[in-house]
């Protein structure tokens, strides 16, 4: 009888320190926020990194200062609720804070994901958030 293996469960400690590795180098990181994050820079494509408040709050504050300082930032204490859910929030809080936020042009009105990009000193943020009126009144009276 051969034996069921299961793989192992992902590792976000090990992500995070390789996270933290780029950002002591002072890389410039390209995030894709999803679910969770996916970051690449130079040399470096598609680290996965499951995000929870802190971790974010971590990610902004490099991305804007430079600093990557990870005190109080606990990779492996993820919360049940999906990041996914959130970005819209997320976005809208990073345009109430005057943050460089722009929406990604496309031919057709007819995609059914807004593409908004997110320029800052150490890196960008890219989303891609369901297209909805409420969402995309908001978008057009902050004239993006």
């Amino acid at each position: 009888m051969q034996a069921i293996t299961f793989p192992p469960a992902y590792d976000n400690e090990a992500a995070h320190r390789q996270v933290k590795l780029l950002m002591k180098q002072g890389k410039q990181l390209n995030i894709r926020v999803e679910d969770e994050a996916w970051i690449s820079s130079q040399g470096i494509t598609g680290i996965r990194y499951q995000l929870n408040e802190s971790s974010w709050q971590w990610i902004l504050n490099y991305l804007q200062t430079g600093d990557y300082e990870d005190f109080g930032v606990f990779p492996s204490n993820i919360p049940r609720f999906s990041f996914e859910d959130e970005q819209e929030s997320k976005v809208k809080e990073l345009v109430e804070q005057k943050c460089n936020i722009a929406c990604i042009p496309f031919l057709r009105e007819t995609q059914a994901f807004v593409k908004l990009r997110g320029l800052f000193k150490f890196g960008k943020l890219f989303f891609s958030i369901r297209r909805s009126d409420d969402f995309m009144d908001y978008l057009n009276e902050k004239g993006l």
